[in-house]
């Protein structure tokens, strides 16, 4: 069932893609602008559903990371649906691509921790199951959660915030810059 789960998630973005493909690069399916966002926050919503109800079944360690992972989506679908009604805002856009970012790092961040070589001390995975070997190991393990979190997003606050800054450097250098110009054919000054 859990694969069935997955399944019907990843179809709702693969059902995304095909419209914004045939949107943006044919003439078959012409949308109003906003309308993919949308539809990315149709699917995004039923990722949130699927995590949401899919974390009822994980409790302790698993079923927090699970909760952070729904906040994550939660944030996606609120700034999709912000493209959505501000199609122009900048702001709007790098709020969605924030949140998009952060959900795919803690895809990342949870597969190693959870399923991978990062496993908390006291806590292991048995029979797809993970188990903490008491209740101090395992609020270890959602506090180490919780910093990672935290170490995301400083991480993707330092990529944004350092981005800003190279494009306002380059675009400086370019609002400045020497402006050289071709002499006109035919047109030459003698001194």
């Amino acid at each position: 069932m859990n694969d069935f789960e997955h399944g019907g998630m990843l179809l709702m973005f693969f059902v995304f893609s095909i419209v914004a493909l045939l949107s943006q690069k044919t003439s078959f399916l012409p949308l109003p602008e906003g309308a993919l966002c949308l539809i990315s926050a149709a699917a995004f919503c039923a990722e949130y559903l699927l995590f949401f109800f899919h974390s009822t079944t994980h409790k302790g360690l698993e079923g927090h990371y699970h909760l952070l992972l729904v906040l994550l989506v939660a944030l996606c679908i609120l700034s999709v649906v912000a493209g959505a009604l501000m199609p122009t805002s900048f702001p709007a856009d790098l709020c969605s691509g924030i949140a998009i970012t952060l959900q795919g790092l803690w895809f990342y961040q949870t597969a190693f921790t959870l399923y991978g070589p990062s496993m908390p001390a006291g806590c292991k995975l048995e029979a797809n199951e993970i188990t903490c070997s008491s209740h101090v190991h395992e609020v270890h393990g959602q506090l180490l959660a919780n910093v990672q979190m935290f170490g995301l997003v400083f991480l993707v606050f330092v990529g944004v915030v350092g981005s800003y800054v190279y494009a306002d450097k380059r675009s400086e250098k370019a609002r400045y810059g020497v402006i050289h110009m071709k002499p006109l054919d035919g047109f030459h000054e003698q001194l």
